[in-house]
């Protein structure tokens, strides 16, 4: 699985670009003609935060790439929003 983003607000996870692409626009209505996959750089660097584990001792922080890892082992439906700055 590889994470996309989307535009300046949301990133998908999925196995490849045309795979997102169409699941974005299907779920959200939008095209996603400027979405890239991210780099490893970017993986190691970006921060995921999870609103729902404000009690672990990262406060629920950690790289999109460790989170990455987590979806992935928990399997699941794919492609799917995997962050967004947005509520």
């Amino acid at each position: 699985m590889k994470i996309f983003e989307m535009n300046d607000c949301d990133w998908v996870v999925g196995e490849s670009l045309e795979q997102i692409k169409l699941a974005y626009l299907k779920d959200y209505g939008e095209n996603a003609e400027y979405a890239m996959e991210l780099t490893d750089s970017e993986l190691d660097t970006l921060i995921f935060t999870d609103c729902d584990e404000n009690e672990t001792p990262t406060g629920g922080k950690r790289t999109f790439r460790e989170q990455l890892e987590i979806e992935v082992a928990a399997g699941g439906t794919f492609p799917r929003l995997f962050a967004s700055t947005e509520d």
